[in-house]
């Protein structure tokens, strides 16, 4: 009985020995959970692989979920007040983050993914953009670099002359140039845009080829418009300020080392998708045509005074709107040069 007692003593004690070094790390075990509105797209596969990277090198006590068909994108800001992290489009808050619809002027963005994530990486980290997203109680974590938007239409547009009376579902910021050739622009979500262009509602959606085939929006429309890079919208997987606060420090330094790497993934993550889906365009029903070079010069040009009405803007609502469009200007310069 002696021994008996005795093995089960040891036996005791190297049980609580062990649980003794496990229980921290059960402990410490964190779960965040992402409300993505949309379809699973090419932009998530940056996010996924974060995520494996993540968990890896946190030896699987920090996992990150994602949760796609969740919501409407007009709601993902108030999917941060029940969720750790969403996916949001700047478009759908643009009264809330004003400073940060800089990356939607017309034709203001870099054309490449690789170049655009490093400018928008900048971006989100300004002091002064941090402290318009700490009001939200948000702070952006993965910016979605994603490449310029084209048209897919279900009238044929070539040249500026075709503006004419087109309705076309894009951001306010980009929309302006399209404007003043007689466009008429709307912000809404893709799938009320389709909806709207298969009523005669709406000619044209703008996004990134990838997005067309995401939302089967070539099922609707018969044209694409190629070349015409009327910029991109500033998305990204934010996340909650406070959850960001609470994590461990050495969980942060893991998550934020882990940025860049998963930004200057989506280069070729689109590259691969478009060819894939122009490709496809072509062998279907939908007809591209490239827009002409000529006139996209001349959309160029004229963006430059919406840029400038950006900042008066900016600066007449007390934001330091100068500052932050000299920033990204310079960046874009600096990170095309490499």
């Amino acid at each position: 009985m002696r021994v008996r007692a005795r093995k089960w003593m040891v036996a005791l004690t190297v049980w609580t020995m062990i649980a003794a070094i496990a229980l921290p790390a059960m402990a410490g075990e964190i779960t965040w959970k992402a409300s993505i509105w949309g379809p699973k797209r090419a932009s998530a596969q940056a996010l996924e692989w974060y995520a494996k990277e993540v968990a890896a090198k946190t030896g699987g006590q920090m996992k990150l979920e994602f949760g796609f068909e969740q919501g409407k994108a007009t709601e993902a800001l108030d999917a941060l007040k029940t969720h750790e992290m969403s996916y949001l489009c700047v478009q759908y808050h643009a009264d809330k983050m004003p400073l940060l619809t800089v990356i939607e002027l017309p034709m203001f963005a870099p054309d490449s993914p690789s170049v655009l994530g490093r400018v928008e990486l900048a971006l989100v980290d300004h002091p002064t953009v941090q402290a318009e997203l700490k009001k939200l109680n948000m702070k952006i974590l993965i910016p979605v670099a994603l490449p310029p938007y084209q048209l897919m239409s279900t009238r044929r547009v070539a040249k500026v002359d075709d503006f004419q009376g087109l309705k076309v579902r894009m951001s306010a910021d980009m929309g302006k140039i399209l404007e003043e050739y007689g466009a008429s622009t709307k912000v809404m979500p893709v799938p009320e845009a389709i909806t709207a262009m298969k009523s005669g509602g709406l000619d044209s959606i703008a996004l990134p080829p990838y997005a067309f085939v995401s939302y089967k929006v070539h099922e609707t429309a018969k044209y694409m418009t190629d070349k015409i890079s009327l910029g991109s919208p500033l998305c990204a997987l934010a996340v909650n300020q406070k959850a960001w606060d609470a994590l461990p420090p050495k969980v942060q330094e893991v998550m934020s080392s882990l940025r860049q790497p998963a930004v200057a993934l989506y280069e070729e993550i689109f590259a691969r998708e478009d060819a894939a889906n122009l490709a496809a365009f072509k062998s279907g029903n939908v007809e591209i045509s490239n827009f002409s070079a000529s006139d996209r010069a001349r959309l160029v040009a004229k963006s430059i005074k919406h840029w400038q009405a950006w900042v008066e803007e900016r600066e007449k609502q007390g934001l330091k709107g100068r500052e932050v469009f000299e920033f990204v200007q310079a960046k874009i310069r600096e990170f095309s040069r490499r």
